[in-house]
This record gives C-alpha cells, sequence and structure tokens, in this order.
C-alpha cells in the first residue's frame, strides 16, 4: 500500500510512502479505533447530556417541590394562628355575655363549638369557617354592647379578672365533681383552686363589699372552715365572690374594695397542700345564688379547650346542697 502527498505548489515534489504488511494492518488497526470512537461518541454524548438534563430538571423539580411544600406549611401555620385567634375571641366575647346575663336566644349558633364551624384543620376549610365565625362575631358584639348598655354600672359589679396579682398562676383544682384528696370520697368541688406563689397578692375582681373576713368554724360551715382565712365579697346583682387559704387578711367586714384592690395575700392555710388562693364565684340567676365555674369570670385567663358555649355556660352550676357562704344570700 502506497500514500502519496501532493505539495500544494506546483513547483514541488510528490512525496509517495510505501506501506509494508505490517504497515498496513497497523493502519487499519488505527483506522478502526478512529471509526469505533467516533460511532462511540455519537452514541454516548447524546445519552450524557439527557442524563445530565435529566438530573438538573429533577434537581429543579426536587426544590420546586420543597418550595411549595415549605409555602404549604407556612399556609397551614397562619391559618392554624388565625384559627386559634377566632375562637380565643369567641371564648372571650362569650364569657362576657354570660356574665352580663345575655340569654342563648338570638346568640350565634355558630360561636357555638358544638357546630363545628372551625373543627376542620384544612386550610380551605378553616378560611371558608372562619368567613361565618367572623360574621358570628359582629352578631355577638353588638348583643353584647346592647346589654352593657342597659347594665350601666353594674359592669364594675360583675367579677372579670383573675383574683391575683402574679406572673405565676397555675390552675390547680377545677370545679366539678372530683373525689376528695382529702377526705377519698366523692365531692362536688364549688370553686377553683389556683396556685401562686406564697404572699402574692389577693386581689378583688370587681368592686363590691366585704361581708365576711376571718375563719369560719366548722359547725358553721364544715365546707368552708377546711379553706382556712377567708374573704367574701358581695357584688350586688353581679354575686358573691369567696377566696380561700390566705396567709393573711388585709380587709374587715363592712369594707368597699374597688377592683384590683388588695384583700389579702396567698399562703396555706387550711387543708391547703400547696401554696394557693381558693376562688368561687357565686353568680346571681333566676332562682337566686349559685356558684359557677370561675373559669367564666377571669376574662384574663385563657381556655385552651375552646369547648364552651353560653347555654353551656348558663347551665353550668353546683348541687343545692353545696353550703353557701356567709353573705349568699
Amino acid at each position: 500500500m502506497e500514500f502519496q502527498f501532493h505539495p500544494a505548489s506546483r513547483r514541488g515534489s510528490v512525496r509517495a510512502v510505501a506501506l509494508g504488511d505490517r504497515g498496513e494492518r497497523a493502519a487499519l488497526a488505527a483506522a478502526a479505533v478512529a471509526a469505533a470512537f467516533s460511532v462511540s461518541l455519537w452514541v454516548t454524548v447524546p445519552t450524557v447530556a439527557r442524563r445530565a438534563l435529566r438530573a438538573e430538571g429533577s434537581e429543579a423539580l426536587a426544590r420546586s417541590s420543597a418550595a411549595v411544600a415549605q409555602e404549604r406549611r407556612d399556609l397551614e401555620t397562619r391559618v392554624a394562628g388565625m384559627r386559634e385567634r377566632a375562637l380565643d375571641l369567641g371564648d372571650l366575647v362569650g364569657r362576657i355575655a354570660f356574665l352580663y346575663g345575655v340569654t342563648p336566644a338570638g346568640w350565634p349558633t355558630s360561636l357555638n363549638p358544638e357546630s363545628g364551624v372551625l373543627a376542620g384543620r384544612d386550610p380551605d376549610s378553616v378560611v371558608s369557617g372562619l368567613l361565618r365565625y367572623g360574621a358570628g362575631l359582629e352578631q355577638a358584639l353588638k348583643l353584647v354592647a346592647a346589654r352593657e348598655a342597659v347594665l350601666g354600672s353594674l359592669t364594675e359589679q360583675t367579677p372579670s379578672i383573675l383574683p391575683l396579682i402574679s406572673d405565676l398562676v397555675e390552675p390547680a383544682s377545677r370545679f366539678g365533681p372530683r373525689v376528695s384528696p382529702w377526705t377519698g370520697s366523692e365531692e362536688f368541688f364549688a370553686g377553683m383552686d389556683l396556685a401562686a406563689p406564697a404572699g402574692a397578692s389577693v386581689v378583688a375582681p370587681a368592686s363590691g363589699t366585704v361581708v365576711f373576713a376571718g375563719r369560719i368554724p366548722p359547725a358553721t360551715n364544715a365546707r368552708l372552715w377546711r379553706f382556712g382565712n377567708l374573704v367574701v365579697v358581695s357584688h350586688g346583682a353581679a354575686g358573691v365572690t369567696v377566696y380561700g387559704h390566705l396567709n393573711r387578711v388585709d380587709v374587715r367586714r363592712g369594707d368597699r374594695v374597688r377592683r384590683g384592690q388588695r384583700l389579702g395575700s396567698v399562703g396555706t392555710t387550711g387543708w391547703a397542700m400547696f401554696p394557693a388562693v381558693h376562688y368561687e364565684y357565686w353568680r346571681r340567676g333566676e332562682d337566686g345564688l349559685s356558684p359557677t365555674d370561675p373559669r367564666f369570670a377571669m376574662l384574663d385567663l385563657r381556655l385552651t379547650e375552646h369547648d364552651v358555649s353560653l347555654e353551656r355556660m348558663r347551665a353550668t352550676s353546683a348541687p343545692a346542697t353545696v353550703q353557701p357562704p356567709p353573705g349568699a344570700e
């Protein structure tokens, strides 16, 4: 086999290279390798390119999916926060209506927990429920404002705040039937124990008149005797409040007190197992005074359960056999 190399100019001479058998075989092998390499590039380059594009697309898709998922979580968090704020406001307005004596007639049913307006967790259903709940709140606020205008000065006599000045307050014993931790027998607990640091100020939740201050003899009222140092305040038409386990008493019978005024301090007198104030609210209704859940009269205490309707609050009371405090007339 012979290869000829012709010069670009006519003046140059033609050069020839002759290959022997071994040279021919080497040349053919080199040509085959070059051809195979070309074919390989033709096949592998597009494949690698496609894989790279797919990988890049997958990463972009993964980033996009992660961003969408995060936006969804952020939306769910915001909607859940709006739901909690709406329920807190509904609880607050409902308790005010209860304290003002608003009747369930005409009360927006969308605010009742059993209506399930805000029971869902999906953002779409919550947003839809918030529109209905908001309309109910607007109607409820009008009813409360109308009732407040009728009551006038009675609002100052209506218990509405925690009877404590302390950043550390924990409900320890709640209103309702229970097994007595002292006797082991069943009883109805007509108030609420609020655990707080010893010596913290116990204050009046509304204006009123002190009708009892001191200790009650067990023969007079065995139930209240176990609460040690006791103060009872009459709030006129709004009812009566009771404060027990006091370390010291700073008022006397006949004293006029205003909302926020100190009555005494948290202690462990009586059958207290820890520093606390025993608090009762006896609300005046159509049948006279009867104890109700003090949570309803502490508007600065958040109700985390969101399970109390106006109708249920009005129906909450204690058995008639519960001994009333002095001044509960």
